[in-house]
């Protein structure tokens, strides 16, 4: 679309509609049978965590299988402001994982868990922008199950876009939905640390089939962690099976 995306329009750009007019449900659903698939080991009774997608703890006796995996064959780096970036290839899925410290203490935790729970975020570089919208009023689909969370998800339906500069820019938009939102949990991998997160995954119409989630964690040491986990392969469809082999390599 030519449209530029904001919260306002967003409903209008993915599916015709707005907050007063209602979205056709039967034509929306999740478009891979893997939801859920970032949950993370978060438990505030530790004998009752499970063995699933870990944190970034940097801690050696995070043992899960795939976190053993993650460390002894994923490449990593560091970016020039200090974020440090792995990737791995596991089961058809590609893998992207970041993490920076991005602050000290409750306040700052605080302001970032406010953040993530809004997925509310816009970045641009030059004449690109990349960004996740909410529509003004909360819009949670009857038939997507929100599973695992601690507490009430505060968003349901969301878009992402990319702005590709022409002599016009042009927007690709696409329809996500959150799957969970964890508040003040303890995490059994990071000592005397609490970790909040949100996670989205990909509905029918994406481009991509995959689920994201963003997490802050307020270690024992006062500082603030930001990490970004991210499971994407090509969506079951013609236009993803054709963008894939570029977006993959990114």
């Amino acid at each position: 679309t030519f449209r530029r995306p904001t919260n306002e329009n967003v409903l209008s750009i993915l599916f015709g509609c707005n907050d007063l007019h209602k979205i056709p449900e039967i034509e929306v659903k999740f478009n891979h049978n893997s939801v859920g698939i970032t949950r993370p080991t978060l438990c505030n009774n530790l004998s009752e965590a499970r063995d699933v997608f870990p944190m970034c703890s940097g801690y050696p006796d995070d043992e899960s299988k795939l976190s053993r995996l993650f460390r002894s064959t994923c490449s990593s780096s560091f970016t020039s402001d200090k974020v440090a970036c792995s990737s791995i290839n596991h089961n058809g899925w590609r893998i992207l994982r970041f993490r920076k410290q991005v602050g000290t203490g409750k306040q700052c935790y605080k302001r970032v868990q406010q953040a993530i729970y809004n997925w509310d975020f816009v970045s641009r570089e030059g004449k690109k922008s990349i960004g996740i919208l909410a529509p003004k009023k909360s819009v949670h689909l009857a038939k997507v199950n929100q599973i695992q969370s601690t507490a009430n998800p505060r968003r349901g339906l969301l878009g992402t876009f990319s702005e590709i500069p022409l002599f016009k820019s042009l927007f690709v938009v696409n329809p996500i939905h959150v799957v969970y939102d964890v508040k003040d949990c303890r995490h059994k991998n990071i000592p005397k640390s609490i970790v909040s997160s949100s996670s989205y995954a990909t509905l029918d119409g994406h481009l991509l089939a995959g689920e994201e989630r963003v997490s802050v964690v307020l270690r024992g040491n006062d500082a603030v962690d930001i990490e970004i986990v991210s499971f994407s392969r090509s969506a079951p469809s013609v236009n993803g099976l054709i963008v894939w082999p570029f977006i993959g390599r990114m």
